[in-house]
């Protein structure tokens, strides 16, 4: 089975023996998205490509303006890399950021092969949060939510609850720390219970067997809410050893 069938039809049991047989624990981002958007978790409209002469009719599929993106599985910090390029508005400047995403991994992450380029719509949005599924070893599927971006580790308001979420846990979940006091802000009356609803779907996909079973950790980061509402802009999951 190829990556890019694995890709389009977000199976979990395919991604599993795809990402098995090349001896990799972590999945694409591209395998990642296709995994949420089966289960109901939006992403931006996106194209995997293998090269750079690719990326022309990619953009023009999707439309103007893109982000640019290297794939590999073990490009787990995509800006250390140089690995992302945003906004590029034009066929010619698709192209030309994957040239320069190709050089730029290259130079600062030689240990990398590139599967080939992730082109995707842009969809900025702030702020920007986090949310994650993780099976502990102890105490078994928990869920975290807080504020995401490259916040994450300065500022660290997360919060965590024991999965499967009640009621009660999302909404503590999305009032606890400070920074969630930015969800009700003007304008974003609809936002707490559109992360909500994000947040309920990753507490359904803590009780599917294969899911135990197979994922050790489900990382949304960030997730943002557009006019479409909430759009997972990036995505890691980590397989179980």
């Amino acid at each position: 089975m190829s990556t890019t069938e694995a890709d389009r039809s977000g199976d979990l049991g395919r991604l599993v023996q795809t990402a098995r047989e090349q001896k990799r624990r972590v999945l694409s981002e591209p395998e990642a998205k296709a995994f949420l958007r089966v289960h109901g978790i939006a992403v931006p409209e996106g194209r995997f490509i293998r090269t750079p002469d690719e990326a022309a009719a990619a953009l023009t599929a999707i439309g103007a303006p893109v982000v640019v993106k290297a794939v590999a599985a073990q490009l787990t910090h995509k800006n250390d890399a140089g690995a992302v390029i945003f906004p590029v508005a034009s066929p010619a400047a698709a192209q030309d950021a994957c040239r320069t995403i190709a050089q730029q991994v290259k130079t600062r992450r030689p240990d990398i092969a590139l599967d080939g380029f992730l082109i995707e719509a842009f969809r900025p949005g702030q702020p920007e949060w986090i949310m994650a599924l993780r099976n502990d070893p102890q105490f078994g599927p928990v869920i975290m939510f807080g504020l995401g971006g490259v916040f994450v580790e300065t500022l660290r308001q997360v919060s965590f609850r024991l999965a499967p979420l009640s009621a009660t846990d999302i909404a503590a979940l999305l009032t606890e720390r400070p920074a969630t006091k930015l969800l009700n802000r003007k304008g974003s009356e609809n936002a707490g219970a559109n992360l909500g609803a994000v947040l309920q779907r990753l507490s359904q996909l803590s009780e599917l067997p294969e899911v135990r079973r197979q994922i050790e950790e489900i990382e949304i980061n960030p997730i943002v809410i557009s006019e479409q509402g909430p759009l997972a802009l990036d995505a890691l999951i980590i397989l179980r050893a």
